[in-house]
């Protein structure tokens, strides 16, 4: 469809609904026409209402088409000149719907002042029904704000990873009143929009980098050989493929534990995506568990060593 002349398709949009509009309204002049003149009681200021009332939605309804024409247009999505086609979507839609709403409103506001309403009655009417409407439906309005701004502040898009409050998945759909999110165990999460607007939004799909932090625990006896050990692994990190070589690495004796020596390994991955991280991360465990082992050192585990006092009788007791 869209390959078509936008021109054919504008006239093919508005044909529908003039003829349909039109048509209507004609022929219930020539209704009220007929009945007048066979002295029928009919009061002709009524079928003029009305036929001016089926104009006027037919008008209407032939602009939202045209919108819907215009806003799904090549054209149209040239002029946006939105680089991701996910965003792109998402602006038109939003666009499309309230240019719809706008058309809405104007058409019905033109209905009441043909039904004999004065302009400054309906201009009232409308600013106190926006005022009511906005106490009445503040938690719709604010999901609906919410939605506007998810758009242009672009926190996230369809297709990230994100979490928020608790709750964590992956963006399906953005909404106007609330985001869908299908979380790690393959269940939809149903988000109202307000809910982003107030708490603060976590987006590993736009990490550079992914991070390893770990504190690796050695022996008491092995306290000779941490140098050397630490020395090592950051040698080992520094020419791993894996890693980001332009981030921090860091390698260090950081922490005295109860049954062991800490040694802190801080570094970050170049990928971002979490099973490929994964797989590195676990390579790089297993060469610098080869480094402690070539060093002779080894891995503590939590241990107690019991050192008996003098006097302590260490001989078992004989029974008399």
């Amino acid at each position: 469809m869209r390959g078509r002349h936008i021109g054919a398709r504008l006239v093919q949009a508005i044909r529908l609904p003039l003829m349909l509009g039109l048509s209507s309204a004609l022929y219930l002049g020539w209704l009220a026409r007929l009945l007048a003149s066979r002295g029928d009681r009919f009061d002709g200021s009524i079928s003029l209402q009305v036929s001016a009332s089926l104009t006027i939605m037919a008008i209407g309804w032939a602009f939202i088409r045209v919108g819907q024409v215009v806003f799904r247009s090549k054209r149209f999505e040239n002029w946006l000149q939105i680089e991701d086609p996910k965003d792109e979507i998402m602006l038109i839609r939003l666009l499309e719907r309230l240019f719809t709403i706008l058309i809405i409103i104007i058409t019905g506001a033109a209905l009441m002042v043909t039904f004999g309403v004065s302009s400054t009655a309906v201009a009232t009417l409308l600013g106190g029904a926006g005022i009511g409407l906005g106490f009445g439906t503040q938690q719709i309005s604010q999901n609906f704000l919410s939605g506007f701004m998810l758009f242009f502040n672009r926190p996230f898009k369809e297709g990230d990873w994100i979490s928020t409050n608790g709750m964590e998945g992956t963006v399906e759909s953005i909404g106007w009143y609330h985001t869908r999110l299908r979380t790690f165990d393959r269940r939809p999460l149903y988000i109202p929009n307000a809910v982003f607007a107030t708490n603060p939004i976590e987006n590993p799909g736009q990490m550079y980098n992914r991070r390893i932090k770990v504190d690796i625990g050695l022996r008491y006896e092995d306290i000779s050989k941490i140098d050397s050990i630490s020395k090592a692994v950051r040698k080992l990190l520094k020419s791993h493929h894996a890693i980001d070589h332009n981030q921090t690495i860091l390698v260090n004796f950081n922490q005295w534990d109860a049954s062991s020596i800490n040694l802190m390994v801080y570094c970050f991955t170049k990928t971002t995506v979490w099973s490929d991280w994964l797989d590195q991360q676990q390579e790089i465990f297993l060469l610098i568990a080869d480094v402690v082992k070539s060093h002779g050192a080894d891995f503590a585990f939590p241990s107690m060593s019991l050192y008996p006092t003098s006097g302590f009788d260490t001989q078992p007791s004989t029974s008399r």
